[in-house]
């Protein structure tokens, strides 16, 4: 019987893991909690996830699990206004990431501000979790987009296809965020080291062409990639992930500024397929 009983918790303990949301039972806890997972942004290759847990007086309990951590360091942890592509300024301090036991807890009430914060709050907050290296405070390790900039999971891709140079050819993703808006991300083989290349949305198709609908921030030639978070398109149109997956238009990763415009690296017609 005591073996059933430690299968069953083990089968429990790992379909909780499995997934971003589930409940648990653990003292003085509610029984909700959700998960993020935090990746790795050094070369150091430092991730792991944040574990929010819903408290019965109200407060928050925040968990902070990494893995491969020097057991030499601390790791200072922060949640951010915004999402991590765009950054904003530190919202909440975290208890620090001990090295050797690779985990820290945070009792959450309010923000550093004063603002007060409940666990569902949390769970729409505009923000992104930042683990920084504690020899070196401005050297980012790991992040996660938390709250209405996590990503559901639907997404979106499209190939871009080689144009006016030869050799150039790319992906770009549309994701959705949990807050309905979309981070696009593009990324191409064939780009020049050094430059970085302009990327558009527009309307029409790559045969048929119109004017811009929106600007995407531009792909870095050395490593081929580009990411945008986007809400609205040129002219103040709002761009929702539905129907920008929907949008009848298509995409251009341009060489360079000025006259370099005119020089198209790679394009691809966005037509919506169900993912």
């Amino acid at each position: 019987m005591k073996n059933v009983q430690q299968m069953l918790l083990l089968f429990s303990t790992l379909f909780c893991v499995g997934i971003t949301s589930c409940t648990e039972e653990l003292p003085n806890v509610t029984g909700k909690n959700h998960m993020y997972q935090l990746k790795s942004v050094s070369s150091q290759q430092i991730d792991g996830h944040a574990k929010l847990r819903e408290r019965f007086d109200g407060s928050i309990q925040l968990e902070l699990v990494l893995n491969n951590t020097d057991p030499n360091e601390t790791y200072p942890a922060y949640v951010h206004f915004s999402n991590a592509l765009e950054g904003g300024g530190i919202a909440l301090t975290l208890t620090p990431v001990d090295g050797h036991s690779q985990n820290s807890v945070t009792e959450i009430t309010a923000l550093d501000n004063g603002t007060a914060l409940t666990y569902e709050e949390l769970l729409q907050f505009d923000g992104h979790v930042n683990i920084q290296l504690g020899q070196n405070p401005g050297t980012l390790v790991s992040q996660a987009d938390i709250g209405k900039n996590a990503l559901t999971g639907r997404f979106q891709q499209f190939l871009l296809q080689e144009a006016d140079i030869e050799g150039v050819s790319g992906l770009m993703t549309i994701a959705e965020r949990e807050s309905g808006f979309s981070l696009i991300t593009v990324e191409i083989d064939g780009g020049t080291e050094g430059k970085m290349h302009p990327a558009t949305l527009n309307f029409g198709s790559i045969f048929d062409s119109h004017e811009l609908a929106g600007t995407l921030n531009p792909v870095d030639g050395a490593t081929g990639i580009g990411k945008t978070h986007l809400e609205r398109l040129d002219g103040d149109l709002v761009a929702p992930y539905e129907a920008l997956v929907d949008f009848e238009g298509f995409a251009r990763i341009h060489l360079g500024e000025g006259s370099e415009m005119n020089t198209v690296l790679a394009q691809g017609n966005i037509a919506y397929t169900q993912n």
